[in-house]
């Protein structure tokens, strides 16, 4: 199945902060648009594979949906759903945010 994808806007949010961030303070413009194409690399391949991950047994990642999953792109959980033929991406978060 070729699943269509959703980005919630608290994962929008997310996404910019974390993109003004790299662009801004750490002053990498070049590394915030590589972060946001391999992102974007990330979040597509879902697309095809959003099966592949398992339902998280983190609380902090199932608070978002209690079928919620999760991938890693660099040190960040891009945390999503499916529901029918939809990938629901809930939010884009440090890995180190994700506990027990």
């Amino acid at each position: 199945m070729i699943y269509r994808i959703d980005i919630r806007p608290h994962a929008i949010e997310d996404i910019e902060e974390i993109v003004d961030y790299i662009e801004y303070e750490l002053f990498s413009p070049m590394a915030a648009q590589r972060f946001l194409d391999g992102l974007d690399t990330k979040i597509n391949s879902l697309r095809l594979h959003a099966n592949v991950f398992a339902i998280s047994t983190y609380k902090d990642v199932l608070k978002y949906d209690v079928f919620a999953r999760h991938v890693i792109y660099k040190e960040f959980a891009v945390i999503y759903s499916i529901h029918g033929n939809w990938v629901v991406v809930h939010r884009v978060i440090h890995g180190s945010l994700i506990k027990g």
